[in-house]
């Protein structure tokens, strides 16, 4: 059988000088801004071309369908949908940025992470447990490591009614920490409130995307390991930075179509870099937050 799994010390050295991402440098340093804008936005770049829009989005062939690295504090964020997936037979578009936006947040953080890396046969986000080589590699990596919080990234379109949605199968998936889930929600909107301003858009709780489905990564980890998880969903206009520097994902394809298409074109024509590093900076102090409660 194909191994799917790969920590990012045994990745061939070849394959590591391809991503342009230094992830196992994870230092755990704060979410602090040091002027690094930039330099950041350029990383996350780098990385999300290298390791997940090549082959339009299906990842680079000889890689496995997802990597998990290691970090020093008991969290991991997970990215299922970095690239594109499979549900019920048919094409699931990936949800760009998501990848390296986890794996920046799990750098600046020290924490775990997960992120699909190559198209498979599935959607881990949809598949029964038993089918799903990516959730039984997280539940494994959760027990094995003492993991309390996983927070399971995802991406929305432009058009979404909400910026940013917060998942928690009403309030299922941390139920080990009692009002965890409005305390996340209220941290981001908080922190992203004037980008839900500028956007109309609201930062929601257990709203369309709460993580419901049996399923679902969060709710997955949640039953099987006993811990905390939660689901954060982020609109295309916080986690895409456009052109920044005039660069398009390569091999992007616009997977949409009717009423979503406008809204989706308009949001990735104007670079707002600022916001992507926002979301990053939110995110890393959700993960602080959160591993306060349920460390």
């Amino acid at each position: 059988m194909k191994k799917l799994l790969y920590v990012e010390g045994d990745l061939p050295a070849a394959l590591l000088a391809q991503t342009g991402f230094d992830s196992a440098a994870n230092d755990g340093q704060t979410e602090t801004n040091s002027g690094a804008s930039e330099a950041i936005l350029d990383e996350l770049i780098a990385c999300e071309f290298a390791r997940f829009s090549v082959n339009d989005y299906r990842g680079l062939p000889n890689a496995p369908a997802f990597e998990i690295t290691g970090g020093t504090l008991p969290a991991i964020i997970s990215a299922p949908h970095a690239v594109t997936s499979v549900r019920d037979g048919k094409i699931k578009p990936s949800e760009d940025y998501i990848g390296a936006i986890a794996l920046t947040v799990a750098k600046r953080t020290g924490c775990h992470a997960i992120v699909a890396t190559r198209t498979d046969t599935g959607d881990p986000n949809w598949d029964e447990l038993a089918s799903s080589p990516y959730k039984q590699a997280l539940c494994d990596h959760v027990r094995a490591n003492g993991i309390k919080l996983v927070i399971d990234l995802h991406g929305m379109v432009a058009a979404s009614p909400a910026l940013v949605a917060v998942g928690s199968a009403d309030g299922e998936t941390v139920s080990h920490a009692p009002g965890l889930d409005a305390r996340i929600a209220s941290l981001l909107r908080d922190e992203l409130q004037a980008y839900s301003t500028r956007h109309d858009k609201p930062i929601v709780l257990n709203g369309q995307y709460a993580a419901r489905g049996h399923n679902t990564v969060a709710r997955t980890v949640a039953r099987e390991c006993s811990i905390s998880a939660l689901q954060i969903e982020v609109a295309t206009q916080l986690r895409v930075p456009a052109r920044h520097k005039g660069h398009t994902p390569k091999g992007e394809k616009v997977p949409f179509s009717g009423k979503q298409l406008p809204a989706e074109l308009a949001a990735r024509k104007v670079a707002d870099p600022a916001a992507v590093e926002s979301l990053i900076g939110a995110l890393c102090k959700a993960v602080r937050l959160a591993l306060g409660e349920v460390g």
